[in-house]
């Protein structure tokens, strides 16, 4: 995570930058962050933190002011984890509420958008019916088996092999 410090009336130590990178990338876990700006500012007997962060798709904000520069940040960084779960719990319940939902019974079912394709039946043998299967376009052939006078599917599997669908009486 990359962190911008900028000060306004005062100067901050290496040490410090350090420690509030630290404690800064506790919002890591939370989401990936790209970028972090911290303005640390010196008033008369005021400190403020402003802590900017940038996320993929969110960019997140918060101003803390203290008596105590090390209170301010605190604060901040706790307004800010604040903010990013909040925006996680209403990203999860808004999915959880556009889910999948069941019809009620009292609903009239919704009709149903079926192609019908009539194709002629005629008897052939489980061979006869792959070459027919090999020569079109189709991924099946519908036909009627002449050893077993019943109407068999056969069809072209996703593994290239071919499927039968015979009929139970």
């Amino acid at each position: 995570m990359q962190v911008i410090f900028s000060t306004r009336g005062m100067t901050i130590s290496k040490a410090y930058k350090d420690a509030l990178t630290k404690k800064l990338s506790k919002l890591e876990p939370l989401l990936p962050v790209i970028e972090t700006r911290a303005v640390l500012s010196r008033e008369k007997h005021r400190r403020t933190a402003a802590l900017t962060l940038v996320a993929k798709r969110h960019t997140f904000r918060s101003e803390e002011t203290a008596g105590d520069l090390a209170v301010a940040v605190d604060m901040a960084i706790d307004a800010l984890a604040r903010q990013v779960r909040e925006m996680k719990d209403r990203v999860k319940n808004r999915k959880a509420r556009h889910g999948r939902r069941l019809p009620s019974r009292e609903a009239e079912p919704a009709p149903l958008d079926v192609a019908v394709r009539r194709v002629p039946v005629k008897p052939l043998s489980v061979e006869e019916a792959a070459g027919e299967l090999g020569r079109g376009s189709d991924d099946f052939v519908v036909f009627i088996n002449a050893s077993t006078d019943a109407v068999n599917v056969l069809y072209r599997r996703t593994d290239g092999g071919l499927g039968l669908v015979e009929p139970v009486a």
